[in-house]
């Protein structure tokens, strides 16, 4: 925590361009794999194609906004595979890049901003698959950007950058299901209070990972999110979260934009599910995951900020020889002994560990396969698809 607190006594004030109006992509949970081979990465692919796409938004967007969970292991160099993110970025590589020193394209006009999920603290698995995590950050800030809060600040508006911790052990164990963060500490609560009360007259806008306020959303695809929620702190704050929302309020926060859930949701502070541009105080945004190819678009004026429907890049073409709109089904999921693929045409079938490796391979000549899974661990696996219209990547948790 003391490194923490040194690197909170600096502020980094990027500012971008004055103008009276503009908007920026908000980006959650890429998730770039830890697949070694990138033609596998499905993940990586879809962020490649998903710059290209924001590149060509009309109107240009002013910067894209990342809110964690940019790799799937941070502190480890192999598997922490930020290079394959940074390689689609310019400049393509960069040591200990500092805060809007990367842009998404080659003439440098829109930058990318980034700020740690719990993944970025993750070293490894232990001996059950239980995720384990650090509380200082390694790998981040020598590919991505330093690890600090900071304030990309407009004439218009503030938006401060806020990092939400790593998981805390309220997470894992007892539930795998449940993942809070440590939150934010009382020098980042002090922080936090001075930007926005120095910068009273502006649009404000909070972005960290965990979510602050949760509520019942949708997946990418817009079908119901089913996952546990036990109440409205669910998988947010552990440290200073009623302090946070009261700052929100007090301050007439505009909105606070999160991911961490892979869902869609915009709430109040009561975690009641409201429109994207309700008016009536702070809106807590969770944007659902890049690796689902969801983003939203955040437009400001000096009157209203305006947050997006949910929308979804790269959703016909752009990603090599990846094709998930086959109609390809993984069941149960999560699994115990038995995993169930249906796939409408011959197909071979891989099923990869968390550090990519291959463990199992079959030649499916049926519309259903079964695999028996019952020697594998608990934990997250990889599933591969191949067909002759192309590659279908999917994820699965066997428990």
């Amino acid at each position: 925590m003391k490194n923490r607190i040194l690197l909170l006594l600096t502020v980094c004030m990027a500012t971008i361009s004055s103008f009276a109006q503009f908007s920026f992509v908000h980006l959650s949970d890429m998730h770039v794999s830890n697949i070694p081979a990138a033609d596998s990465d499905t993940n990586a692919q879809y962020f490649q194609c998903a710059i290209k796409e924001f590149a060509n938004l009309i109107p240009k967007p002013s910067f894209v906004l990342v809110t964690g969970d940019i790799s799937d292991i941070g502190n480890m160099q192999i598997l922490g595979m930020y290079p394959t993110i940074t390689q689609h970025l310019s400049p393509p590589s960069l040591t200990n890049p500092a805060v809007g020193a990367y842009f998404i394209d080659s003439a440098k006009t829109i930058p990318i901003y980034f700020t740690p999920g719990n993944h970025e603290y993750w070293t490894g698995f232990d001996s059950i698959h239980i995720p384990i995590s650090n509380d200082t950050l390694f790998y981040y800030p020598e590919y991505i950007t330093p690890d600090m809060d900071y304030v990309i600040n407009t004439d218009i508006a503030v938006i401060a950058v806020l990092r939400s911790g790593h998981d805390s052990p309220y997470g894992y164990p007892p539930n795998p299901a449940l993942i809070m963060g440590t939150g934010l500490s009382n020098e980042q609560i002090i922080w936090l209070r001075n930007v926005l009360v120095g910068n009273s007259s502006k649009r404000k806008i909070i972005v960290m990972h965990h979510p602050p306020v949760n509520a019942a959303g949708t997946n990418s695809d817009g079908t119901p999110f089913n996952a546990l929620a036990l109440d409205t702190a669910t998988n947010s704050l552990e440290n200073n979260r009623t302090i946070f929302l009261n700052i929100c309020d007090s301050n007439h926060v505009d909105a606070v934009l999160a991911g961490h859930e892979h869902q869609n949701v915009v709430a109040n502070r009561r975690g009641d599910t409201i429109n994207e541009n309700w008016p009536n105080g702070p809106r807590y945004v969770q944007t659902a995951a890049a690796f689902n190819r969801s983003y939203r678009i955040i437009s400001l004026d000096a009157n209203f900020v305006t947050v997006s429907r949910p929308m979804r890049s790269c959703s016909t073409t752009g990603v090599n020889e990846i094709n998930n709109s086959l109609n390809i089904t993984v069941f149960p999921n999560p699994a115990n002994e038995k995993l169930s693929i249906r796939c409408p045409q011959k197909s071979e079938i891989e099923i990869l560990n968390i550090e990519g490796q291959i463990l199992k391979r079959i030649t499916a000549q049926d519309i259903q396969s079964t695999v028996d899974i019952s020697n594998l661990i608990i934990g997250i696996y990889i599933i591969k698809v191949k067909t002759e219209e192309g590659i279908t990547v999917k994820k699965f948790i066997k428990q």
